[in-house]
């Protein structure tokens, strides 16, 4: 709990948090480009995290797949 904490600690939790939006802020970005804009920044705001871990498993899965196709079969 932040009020029960020192001015130091306070500071360091801060910050922490900062480096965890960052870090947020980040990985929102990388989904709207490697969705091509057809997912904005707005939407992914909008969309519980859930649905968000969703679409990152299932953009991963899709990546899979156009990698397997490209590599053609193994010999």
């Amino acid at each position: 709990m932040i009020a029960s904490r020192q001015p130091v600690e306070i500071q360091e939790l801060v910050q922490r948090y900062e480096k965890q939006l960052e870090k947020s802020e980040s990985s929102f970005l990388d989904i709207v480009i490697r969705s091509e804009g057809a997912v904005s920044y707005q939407d992914i705001m909008m969309m519980p995290v859930p649905a968000i871990k969703l679409l990152v498993e299932r953009m991963n899965h899709r990546v899979e797949e156009i990698n397997k196709s490209n590599r053609g079969p193994r010999r």
